[in-house]
């Protein structure tokens, strides 16, 4: 229900911003409007395929080097399970406080590790958002556009509040191309 309610406010807004952004227009004759899919652009950019493949490298690390303890902690499980009824209360228990206090540890190491992946991914990725930006209000004043909407997800899956365009108005490879240009320099 309160999705729809907010599904529902967003197309109002969606529509109200396209009445000003026309009323403005009006005035000059014209309205031009295109749309873009960042998922598009960020997918077949050069700079941003880099990037993935940089972030891709340190995950495959930390994977690498959490194995060892995943495995030890799945060893201890396997004989926690195993030998739990030929050891005496007294033992059970402190292997079973061993284990969960290694589980916390391996815990804390992997949310550590997704924080510094979180980390690196914003420092990789924010210049390329950030030219991204430039480069769709540059496209958008040089080919005269009165609206530039994000349109990924096609139908009433959307989560833009663009529920159609059509496919002729997607700029999204010139996007793509002027920022992988830019971002050569």
């Amino acid at each position: 229900m309160k999705s729809r309610v907010l599904s529902v406010l967003l197309v109002i807004c969606v529509a109200t911003a396209a009445f000003f952004v026309e009323q403005a227009s009006a005035e000059k004759g014209q309205v031009k409007v295109a749309t873009i899919s960042i998922q598009k652009i960020l997918g077949t950019s050069k700079a941003a395929q880099e990037a993935q493949k940089t972030l891709q490298a340190e995950v495959e690390k930390f994977q690498a080097r959490f194995k060892a303890d995943e495995d030890a902690l799945t060893a201890m499980k396997n004989e926690i399970e195993k030998k739990s009824s030929a050891w005496s209360d007294e033992v059970r228990g402190e292997k079973e406080r061993e284990y969960q206090k290694r589980l916390r540890d391996y815990g804390m190491k992997t949310e550590d590790a997704k924080q510094e992946i979180q980390q690196l991914e914003k420092k990789i990725m924010e210049p390329i958002l950030k030219e991204l930006h430039e480069v769709i209000a540059e496209v958008g004043k040089k080919n005269g556009y009165s609206l530039i909407m994000e349109y990924t997800m096609k139908g009433l899956r959307n989560r833009t509040g663009l529920l159609y365009a059509d496919d002729a108005l997607d700029i999204s490879d010139q996007v793509q191309k002027e920022l992988d240009a830019r971002l050569k320099k």
